[in-house]
């Protein structure tokens, strides 16, 4: 029997408007030699009669209960077949080329296990091209640095006969997958916008992501050897969390937590080039009678 060189492995929650084109990007691959799997993780929508509607024998249908994302990724990769395994959210979607590109970046690594990845256009396809200096980073650091979303990834099957998605993890999962990786395997990429990401109201942010993801973070950094990343991107990380944090609950209408949280970005990162509009929200928050969201637009 031969096996495909990819897997997509695509997981889905009540995402019944939005599946179908997820679904089509991949049936319209130039390279065809792939299997698709759909997890769904418990939905309650009528995401299963979408999927069986497409009459493809590439396309394999797993449902499962409610267990979040990592979970769903980490089912669909113990039942992929490809030598290869992508990610791609049911929300998002691909360009035709997007496999073509990556069996070509494949093709010129001599099939060398790793981490791949492409490049990445918000709401419609950007066929420009994105070039990365990576000559003065590490890979861990680069991808610390640069927005690095599951649609965009390639993984060997042979790095996930080791490695899963920690299922503990609910934002910022797939950025420290990436890094458990890149310890070990080397990084590739190319440079073509063929992850799509859509923009929409339920991608809607809350404060709970913001906080989940400074734990993330100080998670994936404790992980990390001092030598494995420099102290000033340790300190910048941090600083943007609480930065992030800040602007949030300023949206939010607060005034305490914004002001501990922009201090503490501050006292991260003294030197940083923002610290003087950041010390002026402080200010302009602790006059502040009732509204601040104008603060931050």
């Amino acid at each position: 029997m031969k096996y495909p060189l990819f897997s997509i492995i695509l997981p889905t929650y009540n995402r019944a408007s939005f599946i179908s084109k997820a679904i089509e990007s991949v049936v319209s691959q130039i390279y065809d030699n792939w299997e698709l799997i759909i997890v769904d993780d418990g939905s309650t929508d009528n995401t299963k009669e979408i999927v069986l509607s497409f009459y493809d024998d590439r396309i394999n249908y797993i449902y499962q209960e409610n267990k979040e994302r990592s979970a769903a990724r980490n089912n669909g990769i113990r039942n992929a077949k490809g030598e290869y395994i992508c990610f791609l959210d049911s929300d998002d979607y691909y360009h035709e080329t997007h496999l073509q590109r990556f069996s070509e970046l494949i093709k010129s690594k001599k099939f060398i296990s790793g981490l791949y990845f492409s490049g990445l256009s918000m709401n419609e396809y950007n066929d420009c091209e994105m070039i990365y200096d990576t000559s003065n980073n590490s890979n861990i650091e680069f991808v610390l640095v640069n927005s690095f979303s599951t649609p965009r990834a390639c993984v060997s099957s042979e790095i996930l006969k080791k490695y899963s998605f920690d299922e503990t993890i609910r934002i910022g999962e797939d950025t420290e997958f990436w890094v458990r990786i890149l310890g070990e395997f080397p990084l590739f990429y190319h440079n073509y916008r063929t992850a799509i990401q859509l923009e929409h109201d339920e991608r809607s942010i809350n404060a709970d992501v913001f906080y989940c993801d400074l734990r993330t973070k100080k998670h994936i950094l404790n992980g990390i050897p001092k030598k494995g990343i420099s102290n000033k991107l340790r300190k910048n990380i941090l600083s943007q969390c609480y930065f992030n944090i800040a602007k949030y609950e300023i949206r939010r209408e607060r005034k305490i937590q914004p002001i501990f949280y922009l201090i503490l970005s501050i006292v991260k990162q003294p030197k940083h080039v923002q610290n003087k509009f950041k010390i002026n929200l402080i200010i302009k928050l602790f006059f502040a009678r009732k509204k601040t969201k104008h603060l931050i637009q």
